[in-house]
């Protein structure tokens, strides 16, 4: 395993991450004994990041990372999020965030969170969005001055060591708003999406694009010296060869998992499987400090960490998934 430099945080991190959602029971079926058993065998092979949050399953992934990580604590870099989930604890910042914390803490069986961040879209006004969970519900919409309030009223547990750094979602935001907020010191990583269909997070996108704009983030992270941590590597589920749980067939993932079967050609002996391809190309950007795939069972944890141990795709290959890319996987 080879691990990289999470931002100005000085924390080293492995640049395979374990994205806590699977564990949660969030991303097809598993169980709990099994989710701990992969938690495990990551930390075994080298894994050191793990990111979950309270939302992941109502508090189940917390729980699951927190029984899995039972005597292996000191080993990790544990990040999780805060939901505000209503006005009244947006208007009392400080002790909404700290009852936040102190029920991961319990769930996560550990006294600190090194990573703590923002669990919502931002944008230049007040709102909400449609989030994604089941059932469907909406979350709060925040702006630039909310998710500073939300620094200044986190900063007594980063005071008394309960909290190390303060991180965003950059994810589905308003570019302007995130690009303001990366810049403003008072966050040190952010949640970027970027993956094989979607390079919003490095550049302007093409001319008809129906994903979510990431607005070049990458960018603004990169320039202001923020920690990446790299989400929707496999687009939720869809850059796989097979989808592992029932989808719409309006939905993003059925859209994005079309869009998959033209990327048969990065398929070889070495690269048997289109997951194993989209990890290996998010950890090809030096861009981004971990790539957090979502993982529910062992053998996930063993396919990532040998697409870690794979050489970069080659030149040609990146060509042609530019070029598809621009041409939305039409033609």
């Amino acid at each position: 395993m080879r691990y990289r430099q999470l931002g100005r945080t000085g924390l080293e991190v492995s640049e395979v991450g374990f994205g806590g959602a699977g564990v949660g029971h969030v991303w097809g079926e598993t169980s709990d004994s099994e989710c701990e058993r992969a938690i495990r065998r990551a930390v075994d092979l080298g894994i050191n990041f793990f990111d979950t949050s309270p939302m992941y399953g109502g508090g189940k992934s917390e729980e699951n990372l927190g029984a899995g990580l039972a005597g292996l604590r000191d080993k990790v870099v544990l990040a999780t999020k805060v939901r505000l989930h209503s006005e009244d604890e947006l208007a009392n910042l400080k002790s909404a965030i700290r009852s936040s914390v102190e029920q991961s803490l319990a769930r996560l069986r550990t006294e600190r969170i090194d990573v703590l961040q923002i669990h919502h879209q931002v944008g230049p006004e007040r709102g909400q969005y449609l989030a994604v969970a089941s059932p469907p519900r909406y979350a709060l919409l925040l702006t630039e001055a909310d998710c500073l309030a939300f620094a200044e009223a986190a900063q007594g547990l980063i005071d008394d060591g309960t909290v190390g750094f303060l991180g965003i979602t950059a994810w589905d935001g308003d570019g302007k708003v995130v690009r303001a907020l990366l810049e403003s010191g008072a966050f040190a990583t952010a949640q970027v999406l970027y993956n094989l269909v979607n390079h919003s997070a490095e550049a302007p996108p093409p001319q008809g694009f129906d994903d979510v704009d990431q607005g070049q983030a990458l960018v603004a992270a990169r320039d202001n010296n923020i920690g990446v941590i790299g989400i929707r590597s496999h687009a939720a589920g869809a850059l796989v060869d097979t989808l592992d749980r029932e989808v719409a067939a309006d939905s993003d993932v059925a859209r994005d998992h079309a869009r998959a079967g033209r990327l048969s050609f990065l398929l070889s002996d070495s690269m048997p499987t289109l997951s194993a391809a989209a990890l290996r190309f998010c950890l090809d950007n030096p861009a981004i400090s971990t790539v957090t795939p979502g993982i529910k069972n062992t053998a996930e944890v063993e396919e990532a960490l040998r697409v870690a141990d794979l050489p970069p795709l080659p030149g040609e290959d990146r060509n042609r998934i530019s070029a598809l890319y621009q041409n939305q996987f039409s033609g």
